[in-house]
């Protein structure tokens, strides 16, 4: 089995004690990740043998080789000062700065091709296409993904709401939701609190969660019943969403076709109704603008 395909499906079944040490090491994975085993333990306050036993636990034959998968997973994730700084090599309009994010987005596409376990891919479709409600929360540059993941449901006429960011409702909508109900997190790092929380309590309250991140031992997969990674590494002060989005892409196209001919038919409508209102621009008479037809 994968390493993140197993990570994802050990992590809930630990003891308090591995479960502290794997908060911890979570909570400070730049540092944590670079400790031996002795200064780990005294860092988390537990015994040498808790350490061994989470290693073994999330399938790995000792702490080493569970260290060096961590120290994989977590060496390029900087702060967004420490990412600029790596960027400023080139020039602005260098042209070989062009051809490196694309390169990078190349690469992250088939990283998450090659990640992405088809057992969870139809878990997570499942769990939308049954929902009686989705919620999205996506804050600060992810909002950008929840905006387009949300948009696209409701064209497939699912009931869909996205947490706005600053609206402060949150919280009330959440209080709302029932067992029949989808809670969606979106959040890469470095992840936004909120976003953690929201499938924290859903979790709590036997609401479906799923997460859209970076990692199986990210903040948010502890918390979501499935999780499905894509990769946004990027050399730069900005997050690479190329390969989140071809993602969420995958995820609506396969739930808008599990109820196929509902999808087409309410497709259909809707063009009808875009038409009638001109909303989009087909042609013009002249000024801009396409006359309502009567």
């Amino acid at each position: 089995m994968p390493y993140t395909q197993l990570l994802a499906q050990q992590a809930g079944e630990l003891t308090p004690a591995q479960r502290k040490l794997f908060d911890y090491i979570l909570d400070h994975d730049e540092e944590a990740v670079f400790l031996n085993i002795h200064e780990l333990s005294e860092r988390v306050g537990i015994s040498v043998a808790t350490v061994v036993r989470l290693s073994r636990a999330l399938g790995f034959k000792g702490f080493p080789e569970f260290q060096q998968q961590l120290r994989r997973l977590f060496k390029e994730k900087l702060t967004t000062i420490a990412r600029l700084e790596k960027s400023g090599a080139g020039e602005a309009g260098d042209g070989r700065i062009l051809l490196d994010v694309m390169r990078r987005d190349i690469d992250n596409i088939t990283e998450t091709m090659n990640q992405v376990a088809t057992d969870d891919f139809r878990r997570f479709v499942d769990a939308l296409n049954t929902a009686e409600r989705i919620v999205i929360v996506g804050l600060r540059s992810a909002h950008s993904l929840a905006v387009f993941m949300g948009v696209a449901l409701e064209f497939l006429q699912r009931e869909v709401w996205i947490a706005r960011p600053g609206i402060g409702d949150m919280w009330d909508r959440m209080f709302r939701l029932s067992t029949g109900d989808v809670v969606v997190g979106i959040s890469f790092p470095r992840y936004t609190r909120e976003t953690v929380q929201a499938l924290a309590y859903a979790k709590r309250r036997s609401i479906r969660a799923l997460a859209i991140t970076d990692s199986p031992v990210s903040p948010l997969a502890r918390h979501a019943d499935v999780v499905l990674t894509a990769r946004c590494k990027m050399d730069s002060f900005v997050e690479s969403f190329t390969a989140p989005l071809s993602l969420i892409n995958a995820v609506v196209t396969a739930v808008g076709l599990c109820r196929k001919q509902e999808t087409l038919s309410g497709l259909k409508q809707l063009e009808e109704l875009w038409r009638d209102r001109n909303t989009y621009f087909d042609g013009d008479n002249g000024h801009g603008v396409r006359p309502l037809r009567r």
